[in-house]
């Protein structure tokens, strides 16, 4: 795609992307969670926001890590108790093979596509494990 003088081509796929971002944050947390389940497995990264660690909160008593299916949703969430800290891909094979064993013998929940205005949906560890399993079999 060529682009003009004016920038145009540029700022027509910025708006696009921006309206995307906004969609997709707009849908309820199982929407959310299974847009995450999809993207996770067509891009084969989970992104996180990383500051000196990595983001954590706390919520139903557990301490949650948050994952984003891409990278501007994640930057999107880097306010508040997250401000200063920056979006960070995790390759699939780490997420599967090390992050998600490390959660659970840590008794650590996944908090899966959070956005400001909507926690999203806590998981363990090995449930979402699964999932992403299943979906990545659809992909052999």
């Amino acid at each position: 795609m060529s682009i003009d003088s004016s920038g145009r081509t540029d700022k027509l796929e910025q708006a696009v992307h921006s309206k995307k971002i906004q969609n997709v944050c707009a849908l309820g947390p199982e929407a959310r969670f299974d847009y995450f389940i999809r993207k996770v497995v067509d891009f084969e990264e989970v992104w996180g926001l990383y500051d000196e660690g990595w983001a954590t909160s706390e919520l139903q008593g557990s301490v949650v890590i948050p994952f984003w299916p891409e990278e501007a949703f994640a930057a999107q969430c880097a306010t508040g108790e997250w401000g200063g800290f920056t979006p960070r891909s995790i390759p699939m094979q780490g997420f599967l093979e090390q992050w998600l064993p490390g959660l659970h013998s840590a008794a650590q929940m996944c908090q899966v596509f959070p956005v400001p205005d909507d926690v999203g949906v806590v998981i363990a560890p090995p449930e979402l494990e699964l999932l992403v399993r299943e979906e990545l079999q659809q992909y052999e």
